[in-house]
């Protein structure tokens, strides 16, 4: 296990003299981040709780293929790894011993992929760590699963997966997801809860609502569907981009 941290941490800081002049404050912060995790008295308590579960994550609960995405612009391939919404981690196996496995909150990671590029029968779902603000709770920062066709466009559209409070009949809680719609740079501007009505969604437009208006009716697109507001997005952002 010290090995592979070791290693981990050696991908981790090798982004390359430009970009560690860029966000060496981030990939710092990140280090920090996943030493916490994984080496610290609270980590060792995530991890315990971690193995407990039965629920709560983010799919079946199975390790998947994906690729992690580092502050210091790596992309790094995963043999498995796991998001749990309740405790708000990642599990993440090493690459040379699958039975050991890494945590990584928000805080450490740009964000994750799930899946194989190459499947055009189930695409890659596309996580990011961003922040996020619900009602009259603080910012923070939390992996949500991006809808539009770019993480970092204009505007993004996002699920924030999350337990429900109360639980079910038979005792479980299950995943609460919620929408998200916000600036799509990385800022301190935060996403934030998107009623999906049609005035909601052209307010987000400012001047260019009635360009998107327009789009959607043509494609007949729905506004209480979260797909058809992504094409929306998606539609705006390229008007943006090339203007």
């Amino acid at each position: 296990m010290k090995y592979s941290y070791y290693l981990l941490l050696l991908l981790l800081l090798a982004g390359g003299q430009p970009a560690w002049a860029q966000s060496g404050r981030d990939q710092a912060e990140a280090l920090v981040a996943y030493q916490q995790a994984n080496s610290s008295p609270a980590g060792a308590a995530l991890r315990a709780s971690l193995s407990q579960q039965s629920s709560g994550f983010v799919g079946d609960g199975s390790f998947a293929f994906g690729f992690l995405r580092t502050y210091a612009g790596r992309y790094l391939p995963i043999p498995g790894l796991r998001y749990h919404a309740g405790l708000q981690v990642l599990e993440v196996q090493d690459s040379v011993n699958i039975e050991a496995t890494h945590l990584w909150t928000a805080a450490g990671l740009r964000g994750f992929d799930v899946g194989e590029p190459d499947d055009e029968a189930v695409p890659v779902r596309r996580f990011r760590s961003r922040l996020v603000k619900e009602g009259s709770a603080g910012v923070r920062r939390e992996f949500v699963e991006v809808l539009t066709a770019v993480d970092a466009g204009p505007l993004l559209l996002s699920w924030l997966y999350s337990v429900a409070l109360t639980p079910t009949a038979n005792g479980h809680r299950p995943l609460v997801a919620t929408l998200l719609a916000g600036p799509g740079t990385m800022g301190n501007e935060p996403l934030r809860p998107l009623e999906p009505t049609q005035a909601a969604v052209l307010r987000l437009f400012g001047s260019r609502a009635d360009d998107v208006r327009t789009f959607a009716t043509t494609n007949q697109l729905d506004y209480t569907r979260p797909a058809d507001i992504a094409r929306m997005m998606d539609h705006y952002n390229r008007m943006v981009v090339v203007k």
